[in-house]
């Protein structure tokens, strides 16, 4: 979106509402948004496009289930997904290609390289770890690896708390541990956990 706000100021993103005014278009199972941009100085608006209410398995959520955070994260799934649908902004995260280093400037630097992906063939810990890891691994850099996985925004945070900053061991460690592991260790809120359910959380002691 800043992206979009640069090079393309005078458009905005749109979301059209339902009859009864909310932002939820019920469907058979579950809900979804219709997304669009409008142009500030023509009027012009795009194509409207569903973006369904989704969990972190990508699988439908029954309506009378949806949460407000549901929603919220689906508003901002479907923002980008609008983006890249519209104005091809960012597809290769949809097609899971290498970030092109467009959008510079004629004469300006080049566009800072993504931070190396974990190995994942390795057979054993690694026993150092180069500068530029260490260097470039930061919680924004973790949070974007994690929710590209598929681990979902709750879980991510999770363990954020836990890892303590430590978040060139937490990407080595979530190349090794599958979406669906992290999601069901992590997933879960519990509003009043004990201390005891804390410290002897089997996965907690691996971050």
């Amino acid at each position: 979106m800043n992206l979009l706000r640069t090079h393309a100021p005078n458009w905005l993103v749109d979301y059209v509402p339902a009859k009864d005014g909310s932002l939820l278009h019920q469907a058979p199972v579950s809900a979804y948004l219709l997304i669009r941009f409008q142009n500030m100085e023509t009027g012009f608006s795009t194509p409207a496009l569903p973006q369904a209410v989704m969990d972190h398995r990508n699988s439908a959520i029954p309506y009378e289930k949806i949460t407000a955070r549901d929603v919220t994260d689906t508003q901002r799934r479907g923002m980008c997904m609008a983006a890249a649908m519209h104005f091809g902004l960012a597809y290769e995260l949809w097609a899971k290609m290498p970030m092109e280093k467009g959008f510079q400037e004629e004469g300006s630097e080049a566009a800072p390289k993504a931070p190396p992906k974990a190995n994942t063939t390795t057979t054993g810990p690694s026993t150092s770890e180069t500068p530029t890891t260490t260097s470039e691994a930061t919680e924004t850099t973790f949070r974007e690896t994690a929710l590209e996985k598929g681990v979902s925004t709750v879980a991510i945070d999770a363990i954020c708390k836990k890892l303590n900053g430590k978040w060139a061991a937490g990407l080595k460690t979530l190349a090794g541990k599958t979406a669906a592991e992290l999601n069901e260790a992590y997933g879960q809120v519990d509003d009043n956990p004990t201390p005891s359910d804390v410290a002897g959380h089997d996965e907690g002691s691996r971050w």
